[in-house]
């Protein structure tokens, strides 16, 4: 098309920025090149359409002698491209008043004007000191109001020992104090969940500048001490004592921007315990979720991650909540997932479901038809869900099982550059599983029991535990309620996969 990134940029306007854009060009003070409003005004009656057979070099050139030739059109194009851009950055100005507020002050100060100065400062100066959140913006304009009112020709003209800088220093210490931590709390996250790289930083002189700040008066403060103390205490029971405030401030204030920001550390940090063997922190990482679904913030662009739908879900059953929730959340949310991910999560949602109302037949079944190629991890957890249904339908199948078990342990093989950590922790599943097969009630060792609970935690440890403590008890037999033909159904099918 002729004049094509002219039109597209055109066409990102919608109907009320286009009309303060022709506003924009039309006026005196900006002097935009005057062939370059002829060129907008034919434009402007073919918005927002911009058909391109009425957009063409002769059509254009029909309408203004001043845009006859092809080299007229393209430097009117290209000035009303950088006159648009003007615009767009005036836009992006206005939107933020604290911005607008400096330059007002400091064109008051340029004219000498220090009355009308000092009125606007006090004002502006207030508006900071009141904001609810004080953020990192806020902060910022705290400093920049302070470095505008100690420089220029009044602040020169006192001269007494309290005319010093040291409120400028002070204002700019607290402001990259906050920025810093909050980056460095983000870096530690990411080095945790994704393995990101993160190089060790002196934080005690951040925390020290921030130290006057650290209470509730300046809540982004307040909540990004404890999330970094949170996110570095190598203990569940010290991480828990910031843990704590943290929840109770959100219990307290709701849904603020603050609150949202902090919100996703707490998650991670629940759900990394939970996954160490903390129960009770898989219970704080559904409270979490609780909350961002009564804040309307479990949904993103009006849909559920897959990863976040899983979780919920298995730690759900892993923390024991009733059948009837587990089925009332797939309900409502499975139909929000990304439609390319719907299949699998669902079929592996409704896999834990039925787990969750021993109903472990349907639970093999979906667990199959959850299974996807692109997903290692899903795939090794997934089979890790299978086998503990196999086992409770039928714990005398030791060849089904013994099977399933070697066949998890080559998937792990062929895929450990992908799995990395999570083979670790798979291994040591397999290892005890394939213990427990043979484990003989008569002869079982309390040395094994012992081993097993010393174990770093892994997925499945809990249940091991608990069916070998069922294998050592005296008399104990193994049950099932599953007819001989139902588990030969589930063995072909468990083969055939």
């Amino acid at each position: 098309m002729h004049l094509s990134k002219l039109v597209r940029v055109l066409k990102s306007f919608d109907r009320q920025q286009f009309t303060r854009l022709k506003w924009y060009l039309h006026s005196p003070y900006f002097g935009v090149y005057p062939q370059s409003l002829l060129l907008f005004d034919y434009l402007d009656s073919r918005y927002p359409l911009f058909v391109s057979s009425k957009i063409s070099f002769e059509k254009v050139a029909e309408q203004h002698q001043a845009l006859r030739s092809l080299q007229q059109q393209e430097v009117a194009g290209v000035r009303l491209l950088r006159a648009i851009e003007k615009f767009i950055a005036q836009e992006e100005w206005q939107k933020n008043n604290a911005d607008v507020k400096r330059y007002q002050l400091k064109g008051l100060k340029e004219l000498g004007l220090p009355d009308d100065f000092d009125k606007h400062f006090e004002k502006e100066m207030t508006r900071v000191n009141d904001c609810t959140q004080q953020h990192v913006d806020t902060f910022l304009d705290r400093h920049l109001l302070t470095e505008l009112s100690s420089s220029g020709f009044t602040a020169k003209m006192k001269r007494t020992q309290k005319n010093d800088l040291m409120q400028v220093v002070e204002s700019l210490d607290a402001y990259y104090a906050l920025k810093k931590l909050r980056y460095l709390c983000e870096a530690i996250n990411r080095k945790r969940v994704l393995g990101a790289k993160y190089r060790e930083e002196h934080v005690p002189a951040l925390l020290k500048m921030l130290q006057p700040y650290n209470n509730v008066k300046y809540p982004y403060v307040y909540l990004f001490v404890n999330v970094y103390y949170l996110l570095t205490a190598e203990t569940f029971e010290d991480s828990n004592l910031y843990y704590q405030l943290i929840k109770q401030f959100a219990e307290r204030n709701g849904s603020t921007q603050t609150t949202f920001e902090v919100m996703i550390y707490a998650i991670n940090q629940s759900l990394q315990w939970h996954n160490k063997g903390y129960t009770e922190a898989g219970d704080e990482y559904l409270w979490w979720i609780e909350w961002r679904m009564k804040n309307n913030l479990l949904l993103e662009q009006g849909k559920l991650q897959p990863i976040t739908f899983r979780n919920i879900l298995s730690i759900a059953v892993l923390t024991n909540k009733k059948p009837e929730v587990i089925e009332q959340f797939i309900k409502r949310y499975s139909p929000l997932l990304p439609e390319e991910h719907y299949n699998t999560c669902h079929a592996f949602a409704m896999g834990l479901y039925y787990y969750s109302t021993k109903n472990h037949v349907k639970a093999i079944r979906y667990y199959l038809q959850a299974q996807t190629k692109e997903e290692t991890k899903f795939n090794s957890i997934i089979r890790h869900w299978q086998w503990l249904s196999l086992f409770e339908c039928d714990p005398n199948d030791t060849g089904t099982l013994y099977n399933h078990l070697l066949s998890f342990e080559k998937y792990l093989q062929r895929h450990h550059v992908e799995l990395q950590s999570a083979a670790r922790a798979y291994d040591l599943f397999i290892g005890y599983a394939f213990k427990l097969l043979k484990a003989d009630p008569r002869k079982m060792s309390e040395t094994l029991l012992i081993h097993l609970k010393n174990e770093e935690h892994f997925p499945g440890k809990t249940w091991l535990i608990e069916q070998f403590n069922n294998r050592t008890r005296k008399g104990f037999t193994p049950k099932h309620t599953y007819s001989v033909k139902v588990l030969a159904q589930i063995k072909e099918l468990v083969l055939r996969s």
